[in-house]
């Protein structure tokens, strides 16, 4: 398999980083996942916001031969280096800060990591046994909606799945309130009204929530005790790979009406 390191096509088995690296050292970075399908890069727009959030956020300059505009460019030569242009592809960037300094950078310069790996088709699923995280709560700050490469709350929280055999785990902020899942945001129906955690939780500002966000443009965005679910009609996650329909809350009859409704919104070409 080939990468992109920096604009340059490299084989996987020639790249690797000096123990110098900030990435490694201090987590000085962010990364960002794609879904290749449909023989279309999904959702650019919306990665793209969130790349220049990132950068923005952490003061971080692209390289000069691989500026934002030409990512969906090198994405696609990438595929078709790895054979991977007739079928569903992960893709997954990385950008963080070159060597140099302590705490305190000595540099606004980023390296870019660009991988692919074959993928799994969008997917409206059901899952049954969800559990809630509370050993370690998010908190909201100016990273907080972006990736960052410091992703121990969600480590945390799928070592807790596993352990107690669930099948994803809710995550809280500071004072309770529903966040999001391990790596998803969380949404419920009440009624025909969507309703979903608060960017203001530190919850993820992902790309299939702002689509549905669009889509249902009367959508409720709040705090909620983890209660607020008790009443929903059907409740669910959803990131760029899928959505997950959580059966233990709401009614068969609502899951499969709303099940029926997100495939037909939301399997179509994404912009």
């Amino acid at each position: 398999m080939f990468l992109v390191y920096n604009g340059d096509f490299i084989a996987e088995t020639d790249f690797s980083l000096s123990v110098n690296d900030r990435a490694f050292q201090y987590g000085d970075g962010f990364f960002e996942t794609l879904r290749y399908e449909q023989e279309q890069l999904q959702s650019w727009t919306d990665h793209a916001d969130r790349i220049q959030d990132g950068l923005q956020a952490l003061r971080l300059i692209l390289p000069d031969r691989a500026p934002l505009s030409t990512f969906p460019q090198l994405i696609e030569q990438l595929l078709a280096a790895n054979q991977l242009r007739q079928q569903v592809a992960r893709i997954k960037l990385q950008i963080w800060r070159q060597p140099g300094g302590l705490y305190t950078p000595s540099t606004h310069q980023a390296n870019l990591l660009i991988t692919t790996r074959p993928g799994q088709p969008f997917t409206v699923s059901h899952r049954g046994h969800v559990g809630i995280f509370d050993a370690v709560r998010l908190l909201v700050s100016p990273l907080s909606g972006i990736k960052t490469l410091n992703a121990l709350p969600y480590v945390l929280a799928g070592l807790a799945k596993q352990e107690g055999q669930y099948d994803d785990m809710l995550l809280l902020d500071q004072h309770g309130h529903l966040a999001e899942c391990i790596a998803s945001n969380l949404f419920w129906f009440r009624g025909n009204q969507l309703v979903t955690s608060s960017l203001s939780t530190g919850c993820i500002n992902g790309i299939t929530r702002r689509r549905l966000l669009r889509l249902f443009p009367n959508a409720l965005e709040g705090l909620f005790t983890p209660d607020a679910l008790g009443d929903a009609d059907a409740v669910f996650a959803a990131n760029v790979a899928g959505v997950q329909f959580f059966t233990q809350w709401g009614s068969s009859e609502r899951i499969q009406y709303w099940t029926a409704t997100l495939e037909r919104l939301l399997l179509s070409a994404e912009p």
